[in-house]
């Protein structure tokens, strides 16, 4: 006899709450707290709502932290850097190719240290991780981090995110093992040096780069077969097409290898702050975790 595949519960039977309603109102039980909770713009197939959901991203928010900083947050800098490598062996025109790969790769970097500084200041709001991965890199979004972070000194950029500064420590040094403190200080100018290479995304060229890289992959060398438009001999461009506005955009960028180096070396001062920062926060958590026991527990 074969087995049957049971059936799953989800999508449920919307539920009819009046013969002459406009609309159906869909409602299910949560599967953590047993609450109802209205399907209402979300996937009809979801299992637990709101509140339980935001409780479970909080739960495993340290482990994605420490997994992040240790693989994830490097991960830009790895592909950076094999790649510049491996320009030694390519022709002009795949080294212009290989170019604008590192260059997505400051820009990716650059994003992924928005958003952690970004969820960091809203983690009282909503999840760190719900405000990490929906952060996008945009003209309004780098305009709102340039307000939060130009002209700010470490300390205050600290103090933004309600983190212990290095006035801080070193108030409280004879208390802190000596391995530690300087610990802290490296992290402390490793974070302020990524948030100014950072901030450098600004500049408009990349922020159109950005920009148009989510709407194109379409790559070219040469713009002879485009009227009235020039490119140097070692610029890279990516062609858009804005079919709203029935115009063909073109974002050019130079990739000769020291300008390369410049974005290598960005995105490792990028990399080495997000995982600094992480570490700082992670550090403080544990220890007011220490300080502040839960209830009944000696």
């Amino acid at each position: 006899m074969s087995r049957q595949q049971p059936t799953e519960p989800y999508p449920r039977q919307p539920y009819r709450a009046d013969i002459d309603a406009r609309h159906d109102i869909a409602i299910a039980n949560c599967e953590d707290c047993g609450d109802e909770f209205d399907l209402a713009n979300t996937d009809p197939r979801t299992r637990v709502c709101a509140p339980c959901w935001d409780r479970s991203l909080e739960a495993i928010e340290i482990a994605f932290l420490d997994n992040y900083a240790r693989f994830g947050a490097k991960a830009h800098r790895t592909v950076a850097e094999a790649l510049f490598r491996s320009q030694a062996l390519a022709d002009p025109d795949d080294r212009k190719v290989i170019g604008m790969r590192i260059v997505e790769e400051y820009l990716n970097a650059a994003q992924d240290l928005m958003a952690l500084y970004v969820a960091l200041r809203r983690r009282h709001e909503q999840p760190l991780l719900t405000t990490f991965t929906n952060f996008e890199l945009s003209a309004p979004s780098v305009a709102a981090f340039r307000i939060l972070t130009a002209g700010r000194t470490s300390d205050e950029l600290l103090r933004d995110l309600q983190l212990p500064t290095l006035a801080d420590v070193d108030a409280a040094r004879d208390d802190i093992p000596r391995k530690e403190w300087r610990q802290f200080a490296g992290a402390v100018l490793a974070i302020s040096n990524g948030i100014e290479r950072v901030q450098k995304v600004d500049q408009g060229v990349l922020l159109e780069l950005a920009d148009g890289l989510k709407q194109s992959t379409a790559l070219t060398h040469k713009m002879d077969w485009l009227p009235e438009r020039a490119m140097n001999p070692d610029q890279v461009a990516l062609v858009v097409l804005n079919q709203r506005r029935r115009v063909l955009l073109t974002h050019s960028l130079a990739v000769h290898e020291p300008q390369l180096e410049v974005f290598i070396d960005a995105i490792d001062k990028i990399t080495a702050a997000a995982r600094d920062l992480i570490w700082l926060y992670l550090h403080v958590r544990d220890t007011v975790a220490l300080e502040d026991p839960q209830p009944g527990r000696s």
